[in-house]
């Protein structure tokens, strides 16, 4: 039996015969496995991770979007301007990040109709997405590039 002949070898006893070569292919086998699986495991734990901080990001940035949005009401300046590339007025995006400490960027992508509650907010960190929606709460993803097509190399 493979495991009494395995016990032999690590005991030292010279008296069992050497591995065949199908044991030893089912030991490399094993050892490749689990060697799969450690990683596996460890890729999904990262990227578990690396979710829940992007999920407390975007909780961070949904609060930090509320208080300044409450200053620009009360000053009468404007919180949204869809007509930029993050939908924040001038400089509040980087007012966002800054009290909200985050290293990733914030994106508005729907307000309502008094033009300071937000109903959608996006936080993105290198391949992590969080979206905040006032309606359904939070979800984060990942954002994978699968199909990358240049305008140049077809038309």
């Amino acid at each position: 039996m493979l495991s009494d002949r395995i016990a032999a070898k690590v005991r030292g006893s010279q008296d069992a015969p050497p591995l065949s070569m199908a044991e030893k292919l089912l030991l490399a086998f094993c050892a490749a496995a689990l060697v799969f699986v450690c990683l596996a495991g460890y890729t999904q734990l990262d990227r578990q991770g690396k979710a829940r901080a992007a999920l407390t990001q975007i909780k961070a940035a949904q609060l930090a979007a509320r208080a300044v949005s409450a200053q620009c009401y009360s000053a009468g300046t404007p919180f949204a301007d869809q007509s930029t590339h993050d939908g924040f007025a001038e400089g509040i995006a980087g007012q966002i990040e800054t009290l909200g400490a985050l290293p990733g960027a914030v994106t508005l992508l729907q307000i309502s109709e008094d033009g300071y509650t937000v109903e959608q907010l996006l936080y993105a960190e290198g391949d992590m997405r969080a979206l905040y929606d006032a309606e359904t709460g939070y979800t984060v993803w990942r954002a994978e590039q699968r199909i990358r097509f240049d305008r140049s190399e077809g038309a």
